[in-house]
């Protein structure tokens, strides 16, 4: 009993002097919220899975077996799939807490292929001036898939 008294003063004072290694009432809320929102709603969607020809693998900049799908507004007119966002503000204040759903589709007919759904916390640090804003989201939830253009498209043949 006595150890556990001295160990949270020492536990308080090291968390005081460096003042980046403690999280706030507020990130411990909204961290556990995002996690939540990340396991119930987060993740890749998949709506149709699109088999490319080494033709339309090479026309869509593939490397590594993943082909190069951009932003809407910075795709290149050679690249047959696209992603656009919807970014909706959870808390506006400090933490700024938000999801993001990113959604691939094909550019000739608009069509929505995948979507990936993320939540993430940013801020709600103790002001100290030196470090930057600490962050939360789904991709620190072990087992949290993320990546949709690896399960849309696929090689044909591989």
């Amino acid at each position: 009993m006595k150890v556990s008294i001295a160990i949270k003063p020492l536990a308080l004072m090291l968390c005081a002097i460096s003042l980046t290694a403690c999280a706030t009432p507020s990130q411990m809320y909204w961290d556990h919220k995002v996690k939540e929102l990340c396991e119930k709603d987060g993740g890749v969607t998949v709506y149709e899975h699109i088999q490319l020809t080494k033709a339309e693998y090479d026309r869509n900049d593939g490397k590594n077996g993943i082909i190069e799908v951009m932003s809407e507004d910075t795709s290149l007119s050679k690249h047959e799939y696209a992603w656009r966002s919807i970014t909706t503000e959870i808390n506006h204040s400090n933490p700024e807490v938000r999801r993001t759903e990113y959604i691939t589709y094909r550019k000739s007919d608009k069509k929505e292929l995948g979507k990936w759904i993320t939540y993430s916390r940013r801020g709600g640090d103790i002001p100290n001036g030196i470090s930057a804003d600490s962050h939360f989201g789904c991709k620190d939830v072990p087992g949290f898939q993320s990546n949709a253009i690896e399960q849309i498209f696929s090689i044909k043949g591989e």
